[in-house]
């Protein structure tokens, strides 16, 4: 099991990378860890926050390709800017549901970055999925009272069945330190 800890600013962006990815069968969209992360607590230990690799499953790329295409990238890639689909409801009907139950995304962990490859419409509807989660992160009491909050898991999106290293679920976790004034105060003196 895995952790997702993000702000509701985080959560819209990483909902629209989703939707960005799902749009061409080309491209893959590489997420960096922001500067200064923190190891994530995780079942008691300190696990490493790790970059993230978005890909439709039609591109072909697989985890062990991307370390050879990040060294290309810094040799040779610009900035692009692209502007993400517009985020739907993430409800689906249950033909979406089935095809997707059919051919769930996949999870991987390879050289330190963690790659998911999935059909268009499933990383359509993760991002529409995360996208809605950081809707409800001003709106969730917990995180007003204790500054974070578990939001939902994506254990319907992945099958442990299909990957190298099994994952049953992704748990998503809203941490807004600022509704919480006194863990604001304290991260605002280190």
């Amino acid at each position: 099991m895995g952790y997702l800890k993000a702000g509701r600013a985080d959560l819209l962006r990483l909902g629209a990378l989703f939707r960005v990815a799902a749009t061409s069968s080309r491209s893959a969209v590489h997420i960096p860890l922001p500067p200064g992360s923190r190891p994530t607590a995780l079942a008691g230990g300190d696990t490493p926050a790790l970059p993230t690799l978005l890909a439709r499953e039609d591109t072909g790329l697989r985890p062990s390709d991307w370390p050879d295409l990040r060294r290309g990238m810094r040799r040779s890639s610009a900035p692009l800017q692209v502007t993400a689909p517009a985020a739907r409801p993430p409800d689906r009907p249950d033909d979406v549901r089935r095809r997707t139950d059919r051919h769930p995304a996949r999870f991987a962990e390879h050289a330190g970055t963690i790659t998911i490859t999935a059909r268009a419409e499933l990383l359509f509807w993760i991002g529409d999925w995360l996208t809605d989660l950081g809707d409800r992160v001003a709106r969730d009491p917990h995180i007003h009272r204790h500054g974070e909050s578990f939001l939902g898991d994506m254990a319907g999106f992945f099958d442990p069945r299909r990957t190298d290293q099994p994952m049953h679920a992704l748990c998503v976790v809203a941490v807004e330190p600022i509704f919480h004034h006194a863990r604001w105060r304290s991260q605002s003196a280190k």
